[in-house]
């Protein structure tokens, strides 16, 4: 499952399965940028297939960033992908705008008919309701968290985990799971975050997941957006439900530390897998997707903070 490109840098991922193929989603830039810092605002969405999880074809890119006007004319980031009761699939965004030079994140999204070519179906993209959630400027903040929307559905409601800053937190301890819902997955409505506060300033590309029956939330956090020392990487946290309440602060994170942006998967056959991107390795960005790690071997370590 691993790849790696010559060209562009690669990094956060996910992946859907219609059931034929599975589909390969991830953040791409040029290597030609020559500092990796640069490419989050000329990231575009890569896209790959494979009928095994394992060997990927690469596709043509599954969206570049819009003409502007438009509130993702800057360049694209992490989402992820469902198939939808038709067949087709819809791959929900994160877009950053020129307008205020990337620091206002909103939610988007895209169809496909034939699992290859995809269209932009949002006519209004969704924001941050500042009733409940940090905007640009509050606080001193420089950007408006609003992004990495994953899709589920649960108790026949569509429900979208945002990566999110709850209103009028220190911004060490603000990261939150922001929350919307929909019924028909055209219309949304924004509700206050599934969690509280706690020791991270962000809980970014966020998954909730059941595997062997424990409700898991999967994050990632860097070590300079965390109210108390600990590593940057991906972290797990322990739940009751598909929607919380999850134990943050006894959240364990993932070994080896140099993964991000860690995405549970499971496969056909029906074992669970852990994937991420390669994130520093020997003091140097690799931007590169690692081999997956059987969910039985991955190596979860601390407790509470």
């Amino acid at each position: 499952m691993a790849l790696a490109l010559e060209d562009h840098w690669i990094w956060d991922h996910w992946i859907a399965d219609d059931g034929e193929q599975y589909h390969l989603f991830f953040l791409r830039a040029s290597r030609a940028l020559h500092d990796p810092d640069r490419r989050h605002f000329r990231a575009s969405l890569g896209h790959a297939v494979s009928p095994d999880a394992r060997c990927w074809r690469l596709m043509p890119d599954a969206l570049v960033h819009s003409d502007g006007p438009a509130f993702d004319d800057k360049a694209i980031w992490t989402g992820s992908t469902i198939v939808r009761p038709d067949g087709s699939l819809r791959v929900f965004y994160t877009g950053i705008s020129r307008a205020e030079d990337g620091a206002v994140q909103r939610i988007g999204w895209a169809d496909s008919a034939d699992g290859v070519v995809f269209e932009p179906a949002c006519p209004q993209p969704l924001c941050a309701d500042g009733r409940w959630y940090a905007t640009l400027g509050e606080g001193g903040t420089t950007d408006e968290h609003w992004r990495d929307p994953f899709v589920l559905f649960h108790d026949g409601w569509w429900h979208m985990l945002i990566t999110a800053r709850a209103k009028g937190a220190d911004l060490r301890r603000a990261g939150v799971i922001g929350h919307a819902v929909s019924q028909d997955l055209d219309h949304w409505e924004v509700r206050p975050p599934l969690t509280s506060p706690s020791a991270f300033g962000q809980l970014e590309v966020s998954q909730s997941r059941c595997v062997e029956g424990r409700h898991l939330l999967v994050f990632s956090c860097g070590d300079d957006m965390q109210a108390e020392p600990g590593p940057g990487g991906v972290w797990v946290a322990e739940g009751q439900g598909p929607l919380g309440p999850w134990d943050i602060d006894g959240a364990r994170y993932v070994r080896p530390e140099h993964l991000y942006a860690g995405q549970l998967l499971q496969l056909r056959e029906g074992a669970w897998v852990l994937t991420g991107f390669n994130n520093i390795v020997d003091g140097a960005f690799a931007g590169t997707i690692s081999d997956p790690i059987a969910w039985q071997d991955v190596d979860l370590v601390g407790g509470p903070r």
